[in-house]
């Protein structure tokens, strides 16, 4: 595993504490826009070196392989797999520690960017934890994009959105996989905005693109629900990927599956509730206007 480039401080505006209280420094003023639900976002990686800051218990992001700075972000930089090869080792490694954001999540929400490479298999990791999974493959949290196809009814391309979340503080271990699969997963070759929620107070998630709802079900085992996602944060979960999966990076398994992300990723955030369909919508548009006048 060669390291190829460090960042000193690569993601984040800001300062969160154990007990999950949202940021309450002052975001870059090239972000001032992005208000939605800013009471409750943890975690915002944006991958700009120069004013972004980690939230406490993160370490700064340190990338490797054919991981790199994207110079075009969605807005400014992003995260890139240069080589726009899934077979490429490429990530980007967070240490995680005591006082980290995630292990207080009860609901919580994902939101991010995404670019998928035209002409070749759309397929890894996105975003990956560590820790005590079910089986060796599925560490604690991970979310994917599968390979493409085409719908045999409507002729249109089509591209799986999925993951795992491991729920263990449950018996049994159950796991979370509110997978969808949509041509809306399908662009290539251009930004577009992905999110899941998940409540914990009824057990409900939803998948969305571009601040459209997807699909959406209930997370009940055993006809319970499973509580704080914090519980698939477990004593050993102590590293965050972006770009590749934990258990291949951390050699628990070799399957020739478990693919690196090969586009590139941008405006990463954490909220600790499960925004409703109005507030991802709102999400979406204010970073699009950010986006689009960033580029004038």
């Amino acid at each position: 595993m060669k390291k190829s480039i460090f960042f000193a401080a690569c993601a984040v505006i800001a300062a969160a504490v154990s007990s999950c209280n949202p940021i309450s420094n002052d975001p870059p003023a090239s972000q001032s826009a992005v208000t939605t639900a800013k009471d409750n976002l943890v975690l915002h990686i944006g991958f700009e070196p120069t004013i972004d800051k980690l939230p406490a218990g993160i370490s700064e992001g340190e990338a490797f392989g054919e991981g790199s700075l994207l110079g075009d972000g969605f807005y400014g930089f992003g995260y890139s797999n240069k080589s726009g090869d899934n077979t490429k080792q490429a990530y980007m490694s967070y240490k995680l520690a005591a006082g980290n954001p995630f292990t207080s999540l009860e609901s919580m929400t994902i939101t991010c960017w995404v670019k998928l490479p035209a002409g070749k298999p759309a397929k890894g990791a996105l975003l990956s934890f560590n820790g005590t999974g079910v089986e060796a493959v599925w560490p604690s949290f991970v979310y994917l994009f599968d390979n493409s196809g085409v719908n045999a009814d409507t002729g249109q391309e089509e591209q799986d959105f999925n993951g795992r979340i491991d729920f263990l503080s449950v018996e049994g271990k159950p796991a979370m996989w509110p997978n969808v699969r949509s041509a809306e997963y399908a662009r290539k070759d251009t930004w577009f905005q992905i999110a899941r929620t998940y409540n914990a107070a009824d057990g409900k998630w939803a998948n969305f693109v571009n601040g459209v709802i997807v699909n959406e079900g209930e997370f009940l085992p055993d006809g319970k629900v499973a509580g704080g996602i914090k519980a698939a944060f477990a004593s050993d979960c102590d590293r965050l990927y972006i770009g590749g999966w934990a258990s291949k990076i951390e050699g628990k398994a070799a399957d020739e599956w478990l693919n690196y992300f090969p586009g590139a990723i941008d405006e990463l955030r954490v909220f600790n509730k499960a925004l409703s369909e109005a507030e991802v919508l709102s999400l979406y548009k204010e970073e699009l206007k950010v986006s689009l006048e960033a580029k004038k």
